[in-house]
């Protein structure tokens, strides 16, 4: 089997050859710069042509190396790729990076969010706010020649699309007053989720449809779970959000009919699946293992048709866990997810820089 075939019978679970395996293959399974460059220093490899130096898209050497099975296609194009096809922009770029370094750094401001550009206004000043629909990509060309030439070495192709209502929701309100809106202001969250989806849905058309025959797997976001629990009851979630995924998700069906949605929620959403499979989700990603009734024999049992990616902890295991460890644990969660398909194996989440190299080439086989 090619990777790609491999992924897509995992997807579709059927039993492929072997688990497929991901490491920088999607937005949620990229690392921290710091630990590329000790993966790099481990594996004697030099910063390539095609990535930045601080950047987290995975060296396409370090993937084959550890025989990965996705590659992600990025949005924009990195500062060492942009310097040859648009050099305007480039420059740019690259002031702006230098004005970013020299500046400053106050915690409360680059850490904290504490500004929310929703909080405490009125139903009626909101619903008066109109859409505001992001612009088309810019590199559109070179994103699709970049997953072409990912289909043609044989690898599945992941594009990161976008956040999701409920987080983008909290991020205008603040988590506080979102979540009380939820309760107390349902209109207030209508107001704010109508003027989301059409701004999702103007990307079915900029985004989802020109690349329909090249990207095998959209990617997007919402972070409904906290360690302990989803962060709404099912009914909320049911009566209030899942209608506006039913109509963005299954747009995106539509459009891209042979391509599989990927959809990241961090924490414990297990008592949210049958919700999210009726919505169209086809993969759910990270699969935080340590989290309330995420364990993976449950997950399995209660599954359907989903597919899971992730699944290998990186609240304690991968950062703390020995060697022998990290690959008794792939094994485990290889042999309950992966059983008749239906699993792509990863880190739950992409990489910090307090991972050993060891356990991630532990992870793979490589050590």
């Amino acid at each position: 089997m090619t990777s790609r075939e491999r992924v897509l019978a995992a997807i579709r679970h059927q039993m492929p050859d072997r688990v497929p395996m991901d490491f920088g293959g999607t937005a949620m399974s990229q690392a921290n710069p710091e630990f590329l460059r000790q993966m790099r220093l481990a594996l004697g490899l030099k910063l390539p042509s095609d990535r930045d130096d601080g950047g987290s898209w995975v060296d396409e050497a370090i993937q084959m190396y550890l025989g990965t099975d996705l590659r992600f296609v990025p949005l924009n194009p990195p500062l060492a790729v942009l310097k040859d096809i648009d050099p305007a922009a480039y420059l740019k770029a690259l002031e702006a990076k230098e004005r970013s370094q020299a500046a400053p750094k106050d915690i409360k401001t680059t850490a904290v969010k504490h500004d929310f550009y929703l909080a405490g206004k009125s139903y009626d000043e909101i619903k008066a706010i109109a859409p505001n629909p992001p612009p088309p990509p810019k590199y559109l060309d070179w994103i699709i020649s970049r997953a072409k030439s990912c289909r043609e070495s044989g690898y599945a192709t992941t594009f990161w699309v976008s956040s999701g209502f409920f987080e983008i929701g909290c991020a205008m309100r603040g988590y506080d007053q979102f979540a009380m809106d939820l309760l107390c202001e349902t209109d207030i969250v209508k107001a704010i989720f109508d003027r989301l989806l059409v701004e999702k849905l103007s990307q079915i058309e900029s985004i989802i449809k020109p690349l329909a025959n090249y990207i095998d797997i959209f990617c997007f976001g919402d972070d409904f779970g906290m360690q302990n629990a989803p962060f709404m009851s099912p009914q909320t979630f049911d009566e209030i959000i899942k209608p506006y995924f039913d109509r963005h998700y299954g747009a995106v069906h539509k459009a891209a009919p042979e391509s599989f949605l990927f959809h990241h929620s961090c924490g414990s959403v297990y008592r949210l699946l049958d919700s999210m499979i009726d919505m169209g989700v086809d993969i759910l990603n990270p699969i935080q293992p340590l989290a309330a009734e995420m364990e993976p024999e449950r997950l399995k049992a209660k599954g359907g048709r989903l597919c899971f990616h992730g699944g290998i902890d990186l609240q304690e295991l991968l950062p703390f866990g020995r060697p022998e460890e990290v690959r008794s644990e792939v094994e485990r969660q290889k042999h309950v997810l992966g059983e008749g398909g239906g699993y792509i194996c990863a880190p739950a989440h992409a990489l910090p820089d307090d991972v050993p190299v060891e356990n991630i080439l532990a992870m793979f086989g490589k050590l």
